[in-house]
């Protein structure tokens, strides 16, 4: 007999794909208790008393894949029920250039904006080809009860009515100490008080042009499966710095941590001298 208490729903998409709210939603269920955003670049030991008896945590694809966690929390003995949050990768892209962990770093921890992209399409891949079930951002901003009722269905859970009303406060979820800012900062009193229409017009100059061609070209499948334009109605020959973002060393969290450890180098960071003894920043290591 399967172990109730054994039962992970397991919720990803992209950095900045609409998922954070998606994820308020089902810890608001009776049934139902976890992470509202973890870590991306951490995998925990989930309890399995934080479930009441179903066990929520939700991530971003962009250290690990889905079908990776997926595997590693099996391996833990968790009965895994997989569910894909999809947007527009433009407006991803876009969103990421604005936000602090928009980082496109080189690192395990910061890897690079396309990376994460093509890690997310493989999963995409992976769920059209199994059949599990997505939440289309764009359609859940549009008739949001609707579209969570069909998730529950696809999940094989019943509709909790607190989905919408959002009893709970947040001391009553299990983790909380992340969570999109942009959703903590328009949180309403429910569902229907919060969701709000957003523009899917590509403002000029958002994306670099390689590399809005390169989402284009990579995306084309996923955006004809999912309804998205195959270009996006935008002026190409608007100039924004250098046709691509670069990958870059000083963008990530693993540089802040080394030169922090470092005074002198931190200093001359702050300054404005980068390193002159020809160190590949590669090459640097934090312990």
């Amino acid at each position: 007999m399967r172990d109730r208490n054994r039962e992970l729903f397991l919720c990803g998409g992209t950095q900045s794909s609409g998922s954070t709210l998606i994820s308020w939603c089902f810890l608001q269920r009776n049934d139902m208790n976890g992470v509202l955003d973890a870590d991306n670049d951490l995998l925990i030991d989930i309890p399995t008393h934080w479930g009441s008896p179903f066990t929520w945590y939700k991530t971003t694809i962009s250290c690990f894949r889905m079908s990776e966690l997926m595997a590693h929390y099996e391996d833990a003995g968790w009965h895994v029920h997989p569910l894909l949050v999809v947007r527009d990768v433009r407006q991803v892209w876009a969103s990421l250039c604005q936000k602090s962990y928009g980082r496109n770093g080189i690192t395990a921890e910061d890897p690079p904006l396309r990376l994460r992209l093509r890690r997310f399409k493989e999963d995409w891949e992976l769920f059209r080809l199994k059949g599990w079930p997505t939440v289309r951002h764009e359609g859940f901003v549009a008739d949001p009860e609707h579209v969570l009722a069909n998730v529950c269905e696809r999940l094989s859970i019943p509709w909790d009515e607190a989905m919408k009303t959002w009893p709970k406060e947040r001391g009553k979820i299990a983790s909380t100490k992340h969570g999109n800012q942009t959703f903590r900062e328009t949180r309403g009193q429910g569902l229907l008080q919060t969701v709000r229409p957003t523009s899917n017009r590509l403002q000029p100059g958002a994306i670099p042009i390689a590399d809005l061609n390169w989402l284009e070209d990579e995306f084309a499948e996923f955006n004809q499966a999912n309804g998205y334009p195959m270009r996006a109605a935008v002026d190409r020959t608007i100039p924004n710095g250098n046709d691509r973002a670069i990958p870059n060393f000083e963008l990530t969290r693993r540089h802040k941590w080394e030169i922090r450890r470092k005074p002198i180098r931190w200093f001359m960071h702050s300054i404005g001298i980068r390193q002159q003894t020809g160190e590949s920043p590669a090459a640097v290591r934090v312990p």
